[in-house]
């Protein structure tokens, strides 16, 4: 091969100082023979004695203190190179002044000059590239410390949620148990209560007809306090085969009803028709919606409460409403009429078992009506309360469930 021109070489070694990477050409015994002007001034700037003429493999083996290991290392890595071990040599370094934290990469590589092997040492100046590795690196583990706390606090909240759904299947398996206990304590109940009334008919009526055969065989012959006994022993009878009978119906609705769609105007027309309505009586009812429910149930329902605005009427003519109003998934019925009506404080008391508030002798009843409205509707899954009517008389509110319009198709 020609040798360049004089001025070609001259642009090579101009070149060769332009250079930012501080470059150097050893010898195979490691001696500095040529560097460029960036490697002088890194030099100067730190102190060192790598110049042109000193033996960078001594320099770099006397190394002490932290920079021992890299020195070491640049060393081992130039002998291997320029014993033809590898073809070159790569190794990244941190070199901090007092003012400025500084990361360097080193490259060897071999190339031959007029039969002399000689290592070509390059330092470049990644500092700007190794700090945004770094604070990559940092805000990765940063993130990956964040992600580990996260997961953790996730896996603890999903342990929690665990636990709670546990805890939450224990509890809706004991409320399980204890619905089940009660279906079978009502129905223990229910069928209690027709034995009873069945087993204390009996014996009641065979004293109403006992009374019965002394009034018509000592006719004439008792006197008016013997008489009286008898007429108190009848009246009381029939109270109490009208309270077994009350109680038995109580007892039948406390089982929980299977809902079917009903149709309520039909049902209301048979029961206004079976009741004993004063003769000047008015009833009508609004556009009834079919509701989910059981016929029997609504049928005493009905019966209870009708019955009850006939036996508190006033003296005015009776005048009874039932209207409707669907509200979402439930319908909204008003029973309203003018009787004697009652004060609000007494609007809950009237709603439990036994309670009455006018004498029996004022309305007959055993004060258990409303109460049995009370549970049908409640078994129903609905809510019933009375109001006091503006102008006299009460309301009486209760809601069933509305029935869909596909449980409405045929």
């Amino acid at each position: 091969m020609e040798p360049l021109p004089f001025p070609a070489r001259r642009y090579l070694l101009e070149a060769f100082d332009a250079l930012l990477t501080q470059v150097a050409v050893l010898a195979a015994d490691g001696t500095i023979l040529e560097v460029n002007q960036a490697w002088t001034a890194f030099a100067q700037e730190s102190g060192g004695g790598d110049t042109v003429g000193s033996n960078y493999l001594r320099i770099c083996d006397a190394a002490q203190g932290p920079e021992q290991a890299d020195a070491h290392a640049t060393a081992a890595g130039i002998r291997a190179v320029l014993a033809g071990l590898q073809p070159a040599f790569e190794l990244e370094y941190p070199c901090d002044t007092p003012y400025q934290r500084r990361f360097f990469v080193m490259r060897v590589t071999c190339f031959e000059q007029r039969q002399q092997r000689l290592a070509l040492v390059a330092h470049e100046d990644i500092t700007r590239r190794k700090l945004a590795e770094l604070e990559v690196g940092a805000l990765n583990r940063t993130l990956e410390e964040r992600v580990a706390e996260r997961t953790a606090e996730l896996q603890q909240s999903q342990e929690a949620l665990a636990r709670l759904n546990t805890q939450l299947e224990a509890s809706q398996q004991a409320i399980e148990k204890k619905n089940q206990a009660l279906e079978d304590s009502n129905r223990d109940l229910a069928q209690f209560a027709f034995v009873a009334s069945h087993d204390l008919q009996e014996p009641l009526r065979t004293i109403g007809v006992y009374a019965d055969v002394l009034r018509h065989r000592y006719q004439g012959t008792l006197d008016a306090r013997a008489e009286g006994y008898l007429g108190h022993i009848g009246e009381q009878v029939t109270r109490a085969r009208q309270l077994v009978r009350d109680v038995l119906t109580l007892a039948q609705v406390s089982m929980q009803p299977e809902l079917k769609l009903l149709a309520l105007e039909p049902l209301w027309e048979e029961v206004t028709a079976s009741l004993p309505w004063p003769a000047d009586a008015q009833w009508h009812a609004g556009p009834l919606p079919p509701v989910l429910a059981q016929e029997g149930q609504i049928r005493q329902l009905l019966t209870n409460l009708l019955s009850n605005a006939i036996r508190f009427r006033s003296a005015a003519p009776l005048i009874v409403s039932l209207r409707a109003q669907v509200r979402g998934a439930e319908v909204e019925f008003s029973l309203q009429d003018n009787g004697i009506g009652l004060a609000p404080e007494h609007a809950e008391q009237v709603f439990v078992m036994f309670q009455r508030l006018h004498s029996r002798s004022e309305t007959g009843g055993n004060g258990i009506g409303l109460a049995v409205c009370k549970k049908i509707v409640e078994r129903h899954g609905g809510r019933i309360w009375l109001e006091s009517a503006g102008a006299g008389g009460s309301a009486v509110h209760f809601t069933l469930r509305a029935a869909s319009e596909d449980e409405q198709a045929p």
